[in-house]
């Protein structure tokens, strides 16, 4: 656990992002959300933001000094003056819980431990917690950080009740949000946060992040995750949602345009597949087939190319547009998929239509 926030922190491409983090605190804002492309970084910079403000003893240009009890406490993920707020998906970033009978670190969401199925929300009993810090004076004299993420987790209720904690933030509390899908954050929780957009980094930078952790044909692997390398590591992660194997075998799928046999490819793909991560695969094959129609290059498949080329002869703007439609509103229920398997198959299909013509499908 401890190497996977090692991993997302202090990257070299968030160098202009802090400058812009930098000036914001001087201005004492009490809430940011910061936002972008997902697989860039952005829970790691809040990280950084939020050792940043309970250092005790912080550098000339703000960045955590390492060495104060602050410090400590935070790289010890036991500050009494921090909570960080996550689904369980991402119990990793919580604080440390200790085995009172191992003395072993377990940060495992009751639902996993149990063998349930973990959950993506974030519940409202997760942001009354807020309450615990605010009503307290802080233990070490200075700031209170609120770290929650990502904004767009929030169940309704839970919205509601952190909507009415920035209505009246409390005093010397700062609230760090991110989101990798801004639109669906509620309205009037981003209208009172101060929003930060994050950039993706440039592809040199990254491609060269990546080839230090070890990844071969950074450039290529980069350029297939749209410029996030996080995501790069992700995919390349055994039990990741969305495995390598799995990729390649959609990617193949695709491949074969309307030739394509939807329940044979579906039956070669794991039924613990993820969905989500699936219909990311799939806008990006979308989006490189329109990029090829109106400006003759792609943006993530450059090994495909070909192949691509050739399907996008075939198929017009109206019939792409049509599947990225049909995509866009299998997203919204892909944190909730009765059988993925299932899932998959139908959205093949949907691509079959498209390729064929036949719009009436994607409707």
């Amino acid at each position: 656990m401890a190497e996977e926030l090692n991993r997302i922190r202090n990257l070299p491409w968030h160098v202009a992002a802090w400058q812009g983090l930098r000036a914001l605190r001087a201005r004492a804002h009490h809430a940011m959300l910061l936002h972008g492309q997902a697989g860039i970084g952005k829970k790691g910079l809040a990280l950084d933001l939020a050792q940043s403000v309970l250092c005790e003893t912080p550098t000339p240009d703000a960045r955590p000094c390492g060495r104060c009890q602050g410090c400590v406490l935070f790289q010890s993920r036991n500050h009494p003056d921090l909570r960080v707020i996550v689904p369980d998906t991402l119990a990793w970033m919580r604080p440390v819980a200790v085995d009172e009978e191992t003395g072993e670190e377990d940060s495992a969401p009751d639902e996993e431990r149990r063998g349930a199925r973990v959950s993506r929300e974030i519940k409202i009993d997760a942001v009354r917690a807020i309450g615990q810090l605010v009503g307290v004076t802080a233990h070490r004299a200075g700031m209170r950080v609120v770290l929650l993420a990502p904004a767009e987790a929030l169940n309704p209720p839970a919205a509601n009740a952190l909507l009415k904690a920035l209505e009246e933030p409390p005093p010397r509390t700062l609230f760090v949000l991110t989101t990798d899908r801004i639109d669906s954050v509620l309205p009037t929780i981003r209208s009172r946060c101060v929003l930060v957009r994050v950039s993706p980094p440039r592809a040199e930078i990254a491609a060269e992040w990546l080839r230090r952790q070890g990844v071969a044909d950074a450039a290529e692997s980069l350029a297939a995750a749209g410029g996030a390398p996080l995501r790069v590591l992700e995919q390349l992660e055994d039990g990741a949602g969305l495995t390598v194997d799995a990729a390649d075998t959609l990617r193949g799928a695709l491949a074969q345009g309307a030739r394509l046999d939807v329940v044979e490819a579906a039956g070669r793909v794991s039924r613990t597949a993820g969905v989500a991560e699936t219909i990311d695969l799939f806008q990006r094959w979308a989006w490189d087939l329109l990029a090829l129609r109106r400006a003759g290059r792609v943006r993530y498949h450059r090994k495909q190319q070909e192949i691509l080329a050739r399907l996008a002869a075939g198929v017009p703007d109206s019939r792409i547009l049509a599947w990225i439609d049909s995509l866009e509103q299998a997203r919204s229920t892909a944190d909730h998929p009765l059988n993925a398997r299932l899932v998959i198959e139908a959205l093949l299909a949907e691509y079959v239509s498209c390729l064929r013509g036949n719009e009436a499908a994607l409707t």
